[in-house]
């Protein structure tokens, strides 16, 4: 553990939420110095991606200079193919959240000295490929890691990791009652990895149990395990 007045826990927060969120408050409530940095995750910091506003102008002045040219028709011709590249659109744009998020939290890494690493649900997946490639090598909690879901919104396989140098230094926490991201992907998971999983009965947003005392008592384990 770096030498600090109190541990210091880099919070990656998870697609609907924020670095000002309930969790990082509960862990600062717990005695930790947290580092949390906002991600261009979630629809509407997505939709700001320039990338994806250039993309979204091209297509209108296309449709634009198309029905200006060809009539209504060409309106339904692009109608018909906007919805056949939909869900590539889809993917695609998954992909650059997911690769613009894990920037974040590297540059976040490359200039803050901090002692473990905690993401949640989306959060989780960005944590997991800090870890994947090599910017992070624990400890860590993931809770509700979300990889699976965010790797079939990007149209991708999940390619298993490989076991960390110190796996009891990661903790996975994921609730019984989560109907968001289902609680048989951790286990997997966890059996992937070799680490452990706390299992809790609790929902995705970890409403009961990611108190104060909770997020203490999983973050002081995998640091305890890293040691």
């Amino acid at each position: 553990m770096t030498q600090h007045t109190k541990p210091r826990v880099l919070f990656v927060h998870g697609l609907e939420s924020g670095p000002d969120g309930k969790k990082p408050r509960a862990l600062a409530e717990a005695g930790f110095s947290v580092v949390a940095k906002e991600m261009p995750c979630g629809p509407a910091r997505a939709l700001r991606d320039p990338a994806v506003i250039a993309a979204a102008t091209t297509a209108s002045v296309a449709t634009l200079a198309a029905a200006t040219a060809w009539g209504w028709k060409s309106v339904v011709a692009s109608a018909l193919a906007w919805r056949a590249a939909k869900p590539h659109a889809l993917h695609w744009i998954t992909r650059r959240m997911l690769a613009r998020s894990v920037a974040v939290q590297e540059r976040a890494l490359a200039e803050n000295t901090v002692d473990i690493v905690v993401g949640s649900s989306f959060g989780g997946a960005v944590v997991l490929e800090l870890l994947r490639r090599g910017a992070w090598k624990g400890p860590a909690v993931l809770l509700c890691p979300a990889h699976l879901r965010v790797a079939e919104r990007a149209g991708t396989a999940w390619a298993p990791l490989a076991r960390p140098e110190r796996p009891s230094s990661i903790l996975i926490v994921h609730g019984r009652e989560d109907e968001v991201v289902p609680y048989e992907h951790s286990a997997q998971l966890a059996g992937e990895l070799g680490v452990e999983l706390c299992t809790v009965t609790d929902d995705h947003r970890l409403t009961r149990s990611a108190t104060a005392e909770g997020l203490r008592s999983w973050v002081d384990r995998a640091l305890s395990n890293a040691t």
